[in-house]
């Protein structure tokens, strides 16, 4: 069997985003859990020894495309998000960038979903940011928010795939975050 060529010399952060790359362009032609640490050496260019070095077992490399994943997905929103100043704006910054993100990165979302990536730290953490920046002119409550943001996260996907455009998600959460509290 010929010798695989020797992979260059790269930084640890940057063989590991390869790696990650590699990792995430098969999980989503394939089930997470039938992904091999053979194929993603191979479709990395690297050996299956260096792919445990840099990510570990299966969790971490599942984990490395989850982190990833969930940071492009918050800048996504964050671009919107930063120059919003009103809860309505910020609200629609989510919206948008979500919505963006699932229909410009459909595998991505994907993968997300069937490795388990809605559960991840990383997305909690990016969910917590997200409801507080809804909190900041004191309009919503901390329970409205997240379930605002777990609303559009829960069903971005469908969404998207139905047709539905940010601005009826907009319309439809904005209704239900006004709803009077003596009907709550």
């Amino acid at each position: 069997m010929p010798r695989r060529p020797r992979a260059p010399r790269l930084d640890p952060e940057t063989r590991r985003g390869l790696i990650a790359d590699a990792a995430e362009r098969l999980l989503a032609e394939h089930d997470p859990l039938l992904v091999t640490f053979d194929e993603v050496a191979l479709a990395a260019g690297v050996s299956r020894a260096l792919v445990h070095t840099y990510l570990g077992d299966r969790r971490g490399l599942i984990d490395a495309v989850q982190v990833q994943i969930v940071g492009r997905l918050d800048t996504w929103v964050g671009h919107g998000l930063r120059r919003s100043t009103t809860t309505p704006a910020r609200l629609r910054a989510v919206i948008q960038g979500v919505f963006s993100f699932v229909e410009a990165e459909q595998e991505a979302w994907g993968v997300l979903g069937a490795s388990g990536g809605f559960d991840h730290p990383a997305l909690h953490g990016v969910r917590a940011r997200w409801a507080a920046a809804l909190l900041v002119d004191g309009d919503l409550d901390e329970i409205r928010a997240q379930a605002a943001i777990s609303a559009v996260l829960g069903s971005a996907g469908s969404w998207v795939n139905r047709g539905v455009e940010p601005s009826q998600a907009e319309a439809a959460l904005a209704v239900l975050l006004r709803v009077p509290d003596d009907l709550a």
